[in-house]
């Protein structure tokens, strides 16, 4: 079951783009990462879900209707900057979003309990890491179907990254739909099982995490430096005498290829989920 559906969204800001060609499912019980440089378009579709930009057209549904605010009890949302009380302690602040949840108090004090915020403190006297943690437990407090998260961990220390990222999964296990917007390819090839890239307003490709990863891409070193052209072949970096490269496509064609330069150190890799999308993205800036 698809709990959000987007097919063919457009959205402009008068005449400057938001977003151009925008389609992708997020189904139930699923972790789905949204990636992208900034200003690729990721706010504005998630400010569209959230029924916070209008749109004029039925190319998005949540839940199998057009977003609208009677289901947002029904979904658990962290903006990338977390607006609070300053006056407010972070108990009263936490109590008050309970109050609209519906939800009792110790649906909240096991979670800051867990991400070890200070309930006394005053909103103000907040780290923006801490602040974070507020909005993360407001989202989280009430068991929401659908999680809409944007750039979640983005002021939080490694530690409270991990903590994050297990309580994602406990809330996929409880059958939660998760979107992850992220910069931090690392935490979204951890826990998401799709991944869908986005960049200048339209989507480069969607695929599972294990597809990409089982994928022909490859890292490759070579000293000394090569001149060598090669289908699939992308210089990554030079260092000194050394070389290294991208590379997706038959590695047997790489091997045979390399195998007539006079190489004192050849080494292949696999390569991580970063390093691929910067090759995809070379690719799409003209330079294949």
């Amino acid at each position: 079951m698809d709990i959000v559906a987007i097919d063919h969204l457009k959205k402009y800001y008068g005449p400057a783009r938001g977003v151009e060609d925008v389609s992708f499912s997020l189904k139930q019980g699923e972790i789905l990462g949204f990636i992208g440089p900034n200003g690729a378009g990721k706010s504005t579709v998630i400010r569209v879900l959230m029924n916070l930009l209008n749109i004029t057209s039925d190319s998005v549904t949540v839940f199998g209707e057009q977003p609208s605010h009677r289901n947002n009890r029904r979904i658990g949302y962290l903006p990338s900057e977390v607006n609070l009380y300053s006056e407010m302690t972070v108990y009263d602040q936490l109590k008050y979003f309970a109050s609209i949840r519906g939800v009792k108090e110790e649906a909240f004090l096991e979670l800051a309990e867990t991400l070890d915020l200070d309930l006394q403190k005053k909103i103000a006297d907040l780290s923006l890491g801490n602040k974070k943690k507020v909005g993360i437990v407001a989202s989280l407090m009430h068991e929401p179907e659908l999680l809409i998260l944007d750039e979640p961990t983005s002021g939080l220390d490694p530690l409270v990254q991990q903590t994050f990222l297990s309580l994602l999964v406990k809330a996929k296990n409880r059958g939660a739909s998760i979107l992850l917007s992220s910069h931090v390819l690392a935490e979204v090839e951890k826990v998401c099982d799709r991944v869908v890239l986005i960049k200048e307003g339209r989507i480069l490709f969607s695929d599972t995490i294990e597809a990409i990863k089982s994928s022909s891409y490859k890292k490759v070193k070579v000293t000394p430096r090569v001149k060598l052209e090669l289908e699939g072949l992308k210089l990554l970096k030079t260092e000194g005498n050394r070389e290294e490269y991208s590379f997706k496509g038959d590695i047997n064609q790489l091997t045979k290829a390399l195998s007539s330069c006079d190489l004192t150190e050849l080494a292949i890799f696999d390569l991580t989920l970063d390093e691929i999308f910067m090759h995809y993205y070379h690719k799409e800036n003209g330079h294949d």
